[in-house]
């Protein structure tokens, strides 16, 4: 299995959005749930770290071509 860094962040977010179906259902034990929030919540942190590195590109791109006032809005 590939480490949750080389999978594709749609990928990633797709799993997310299957968990968190889950979850809301409530159709799970309690001892699933907590594993289920758990990689949920390492699921989060990746797409996050990964986000973070692409705005760092796009603004590394923008400014390297001279454009000041464009802003990423969070």
């Amino acid at each position: 299995m590939k480490d949750k860094e080389e999978v594709k962040f749609e990928e990633n977010i797709k799993e997310l959005e299957t968990i968190i179906n889950e979850l809301e259902n409530g159709n799970v034990d309690l001892e699933e749930s907590i594993e289920k929030y758990t990689k949920a919540m390492k699921l989060v942190a990746v797409c996050d770290k990964k986000l973070k590195t692409i705005e760092k590109q796009i603004s590394k791109i923008v400014t390297d071509n001279g454009i000041e006032d464009f802003k990423i809005e969070e």
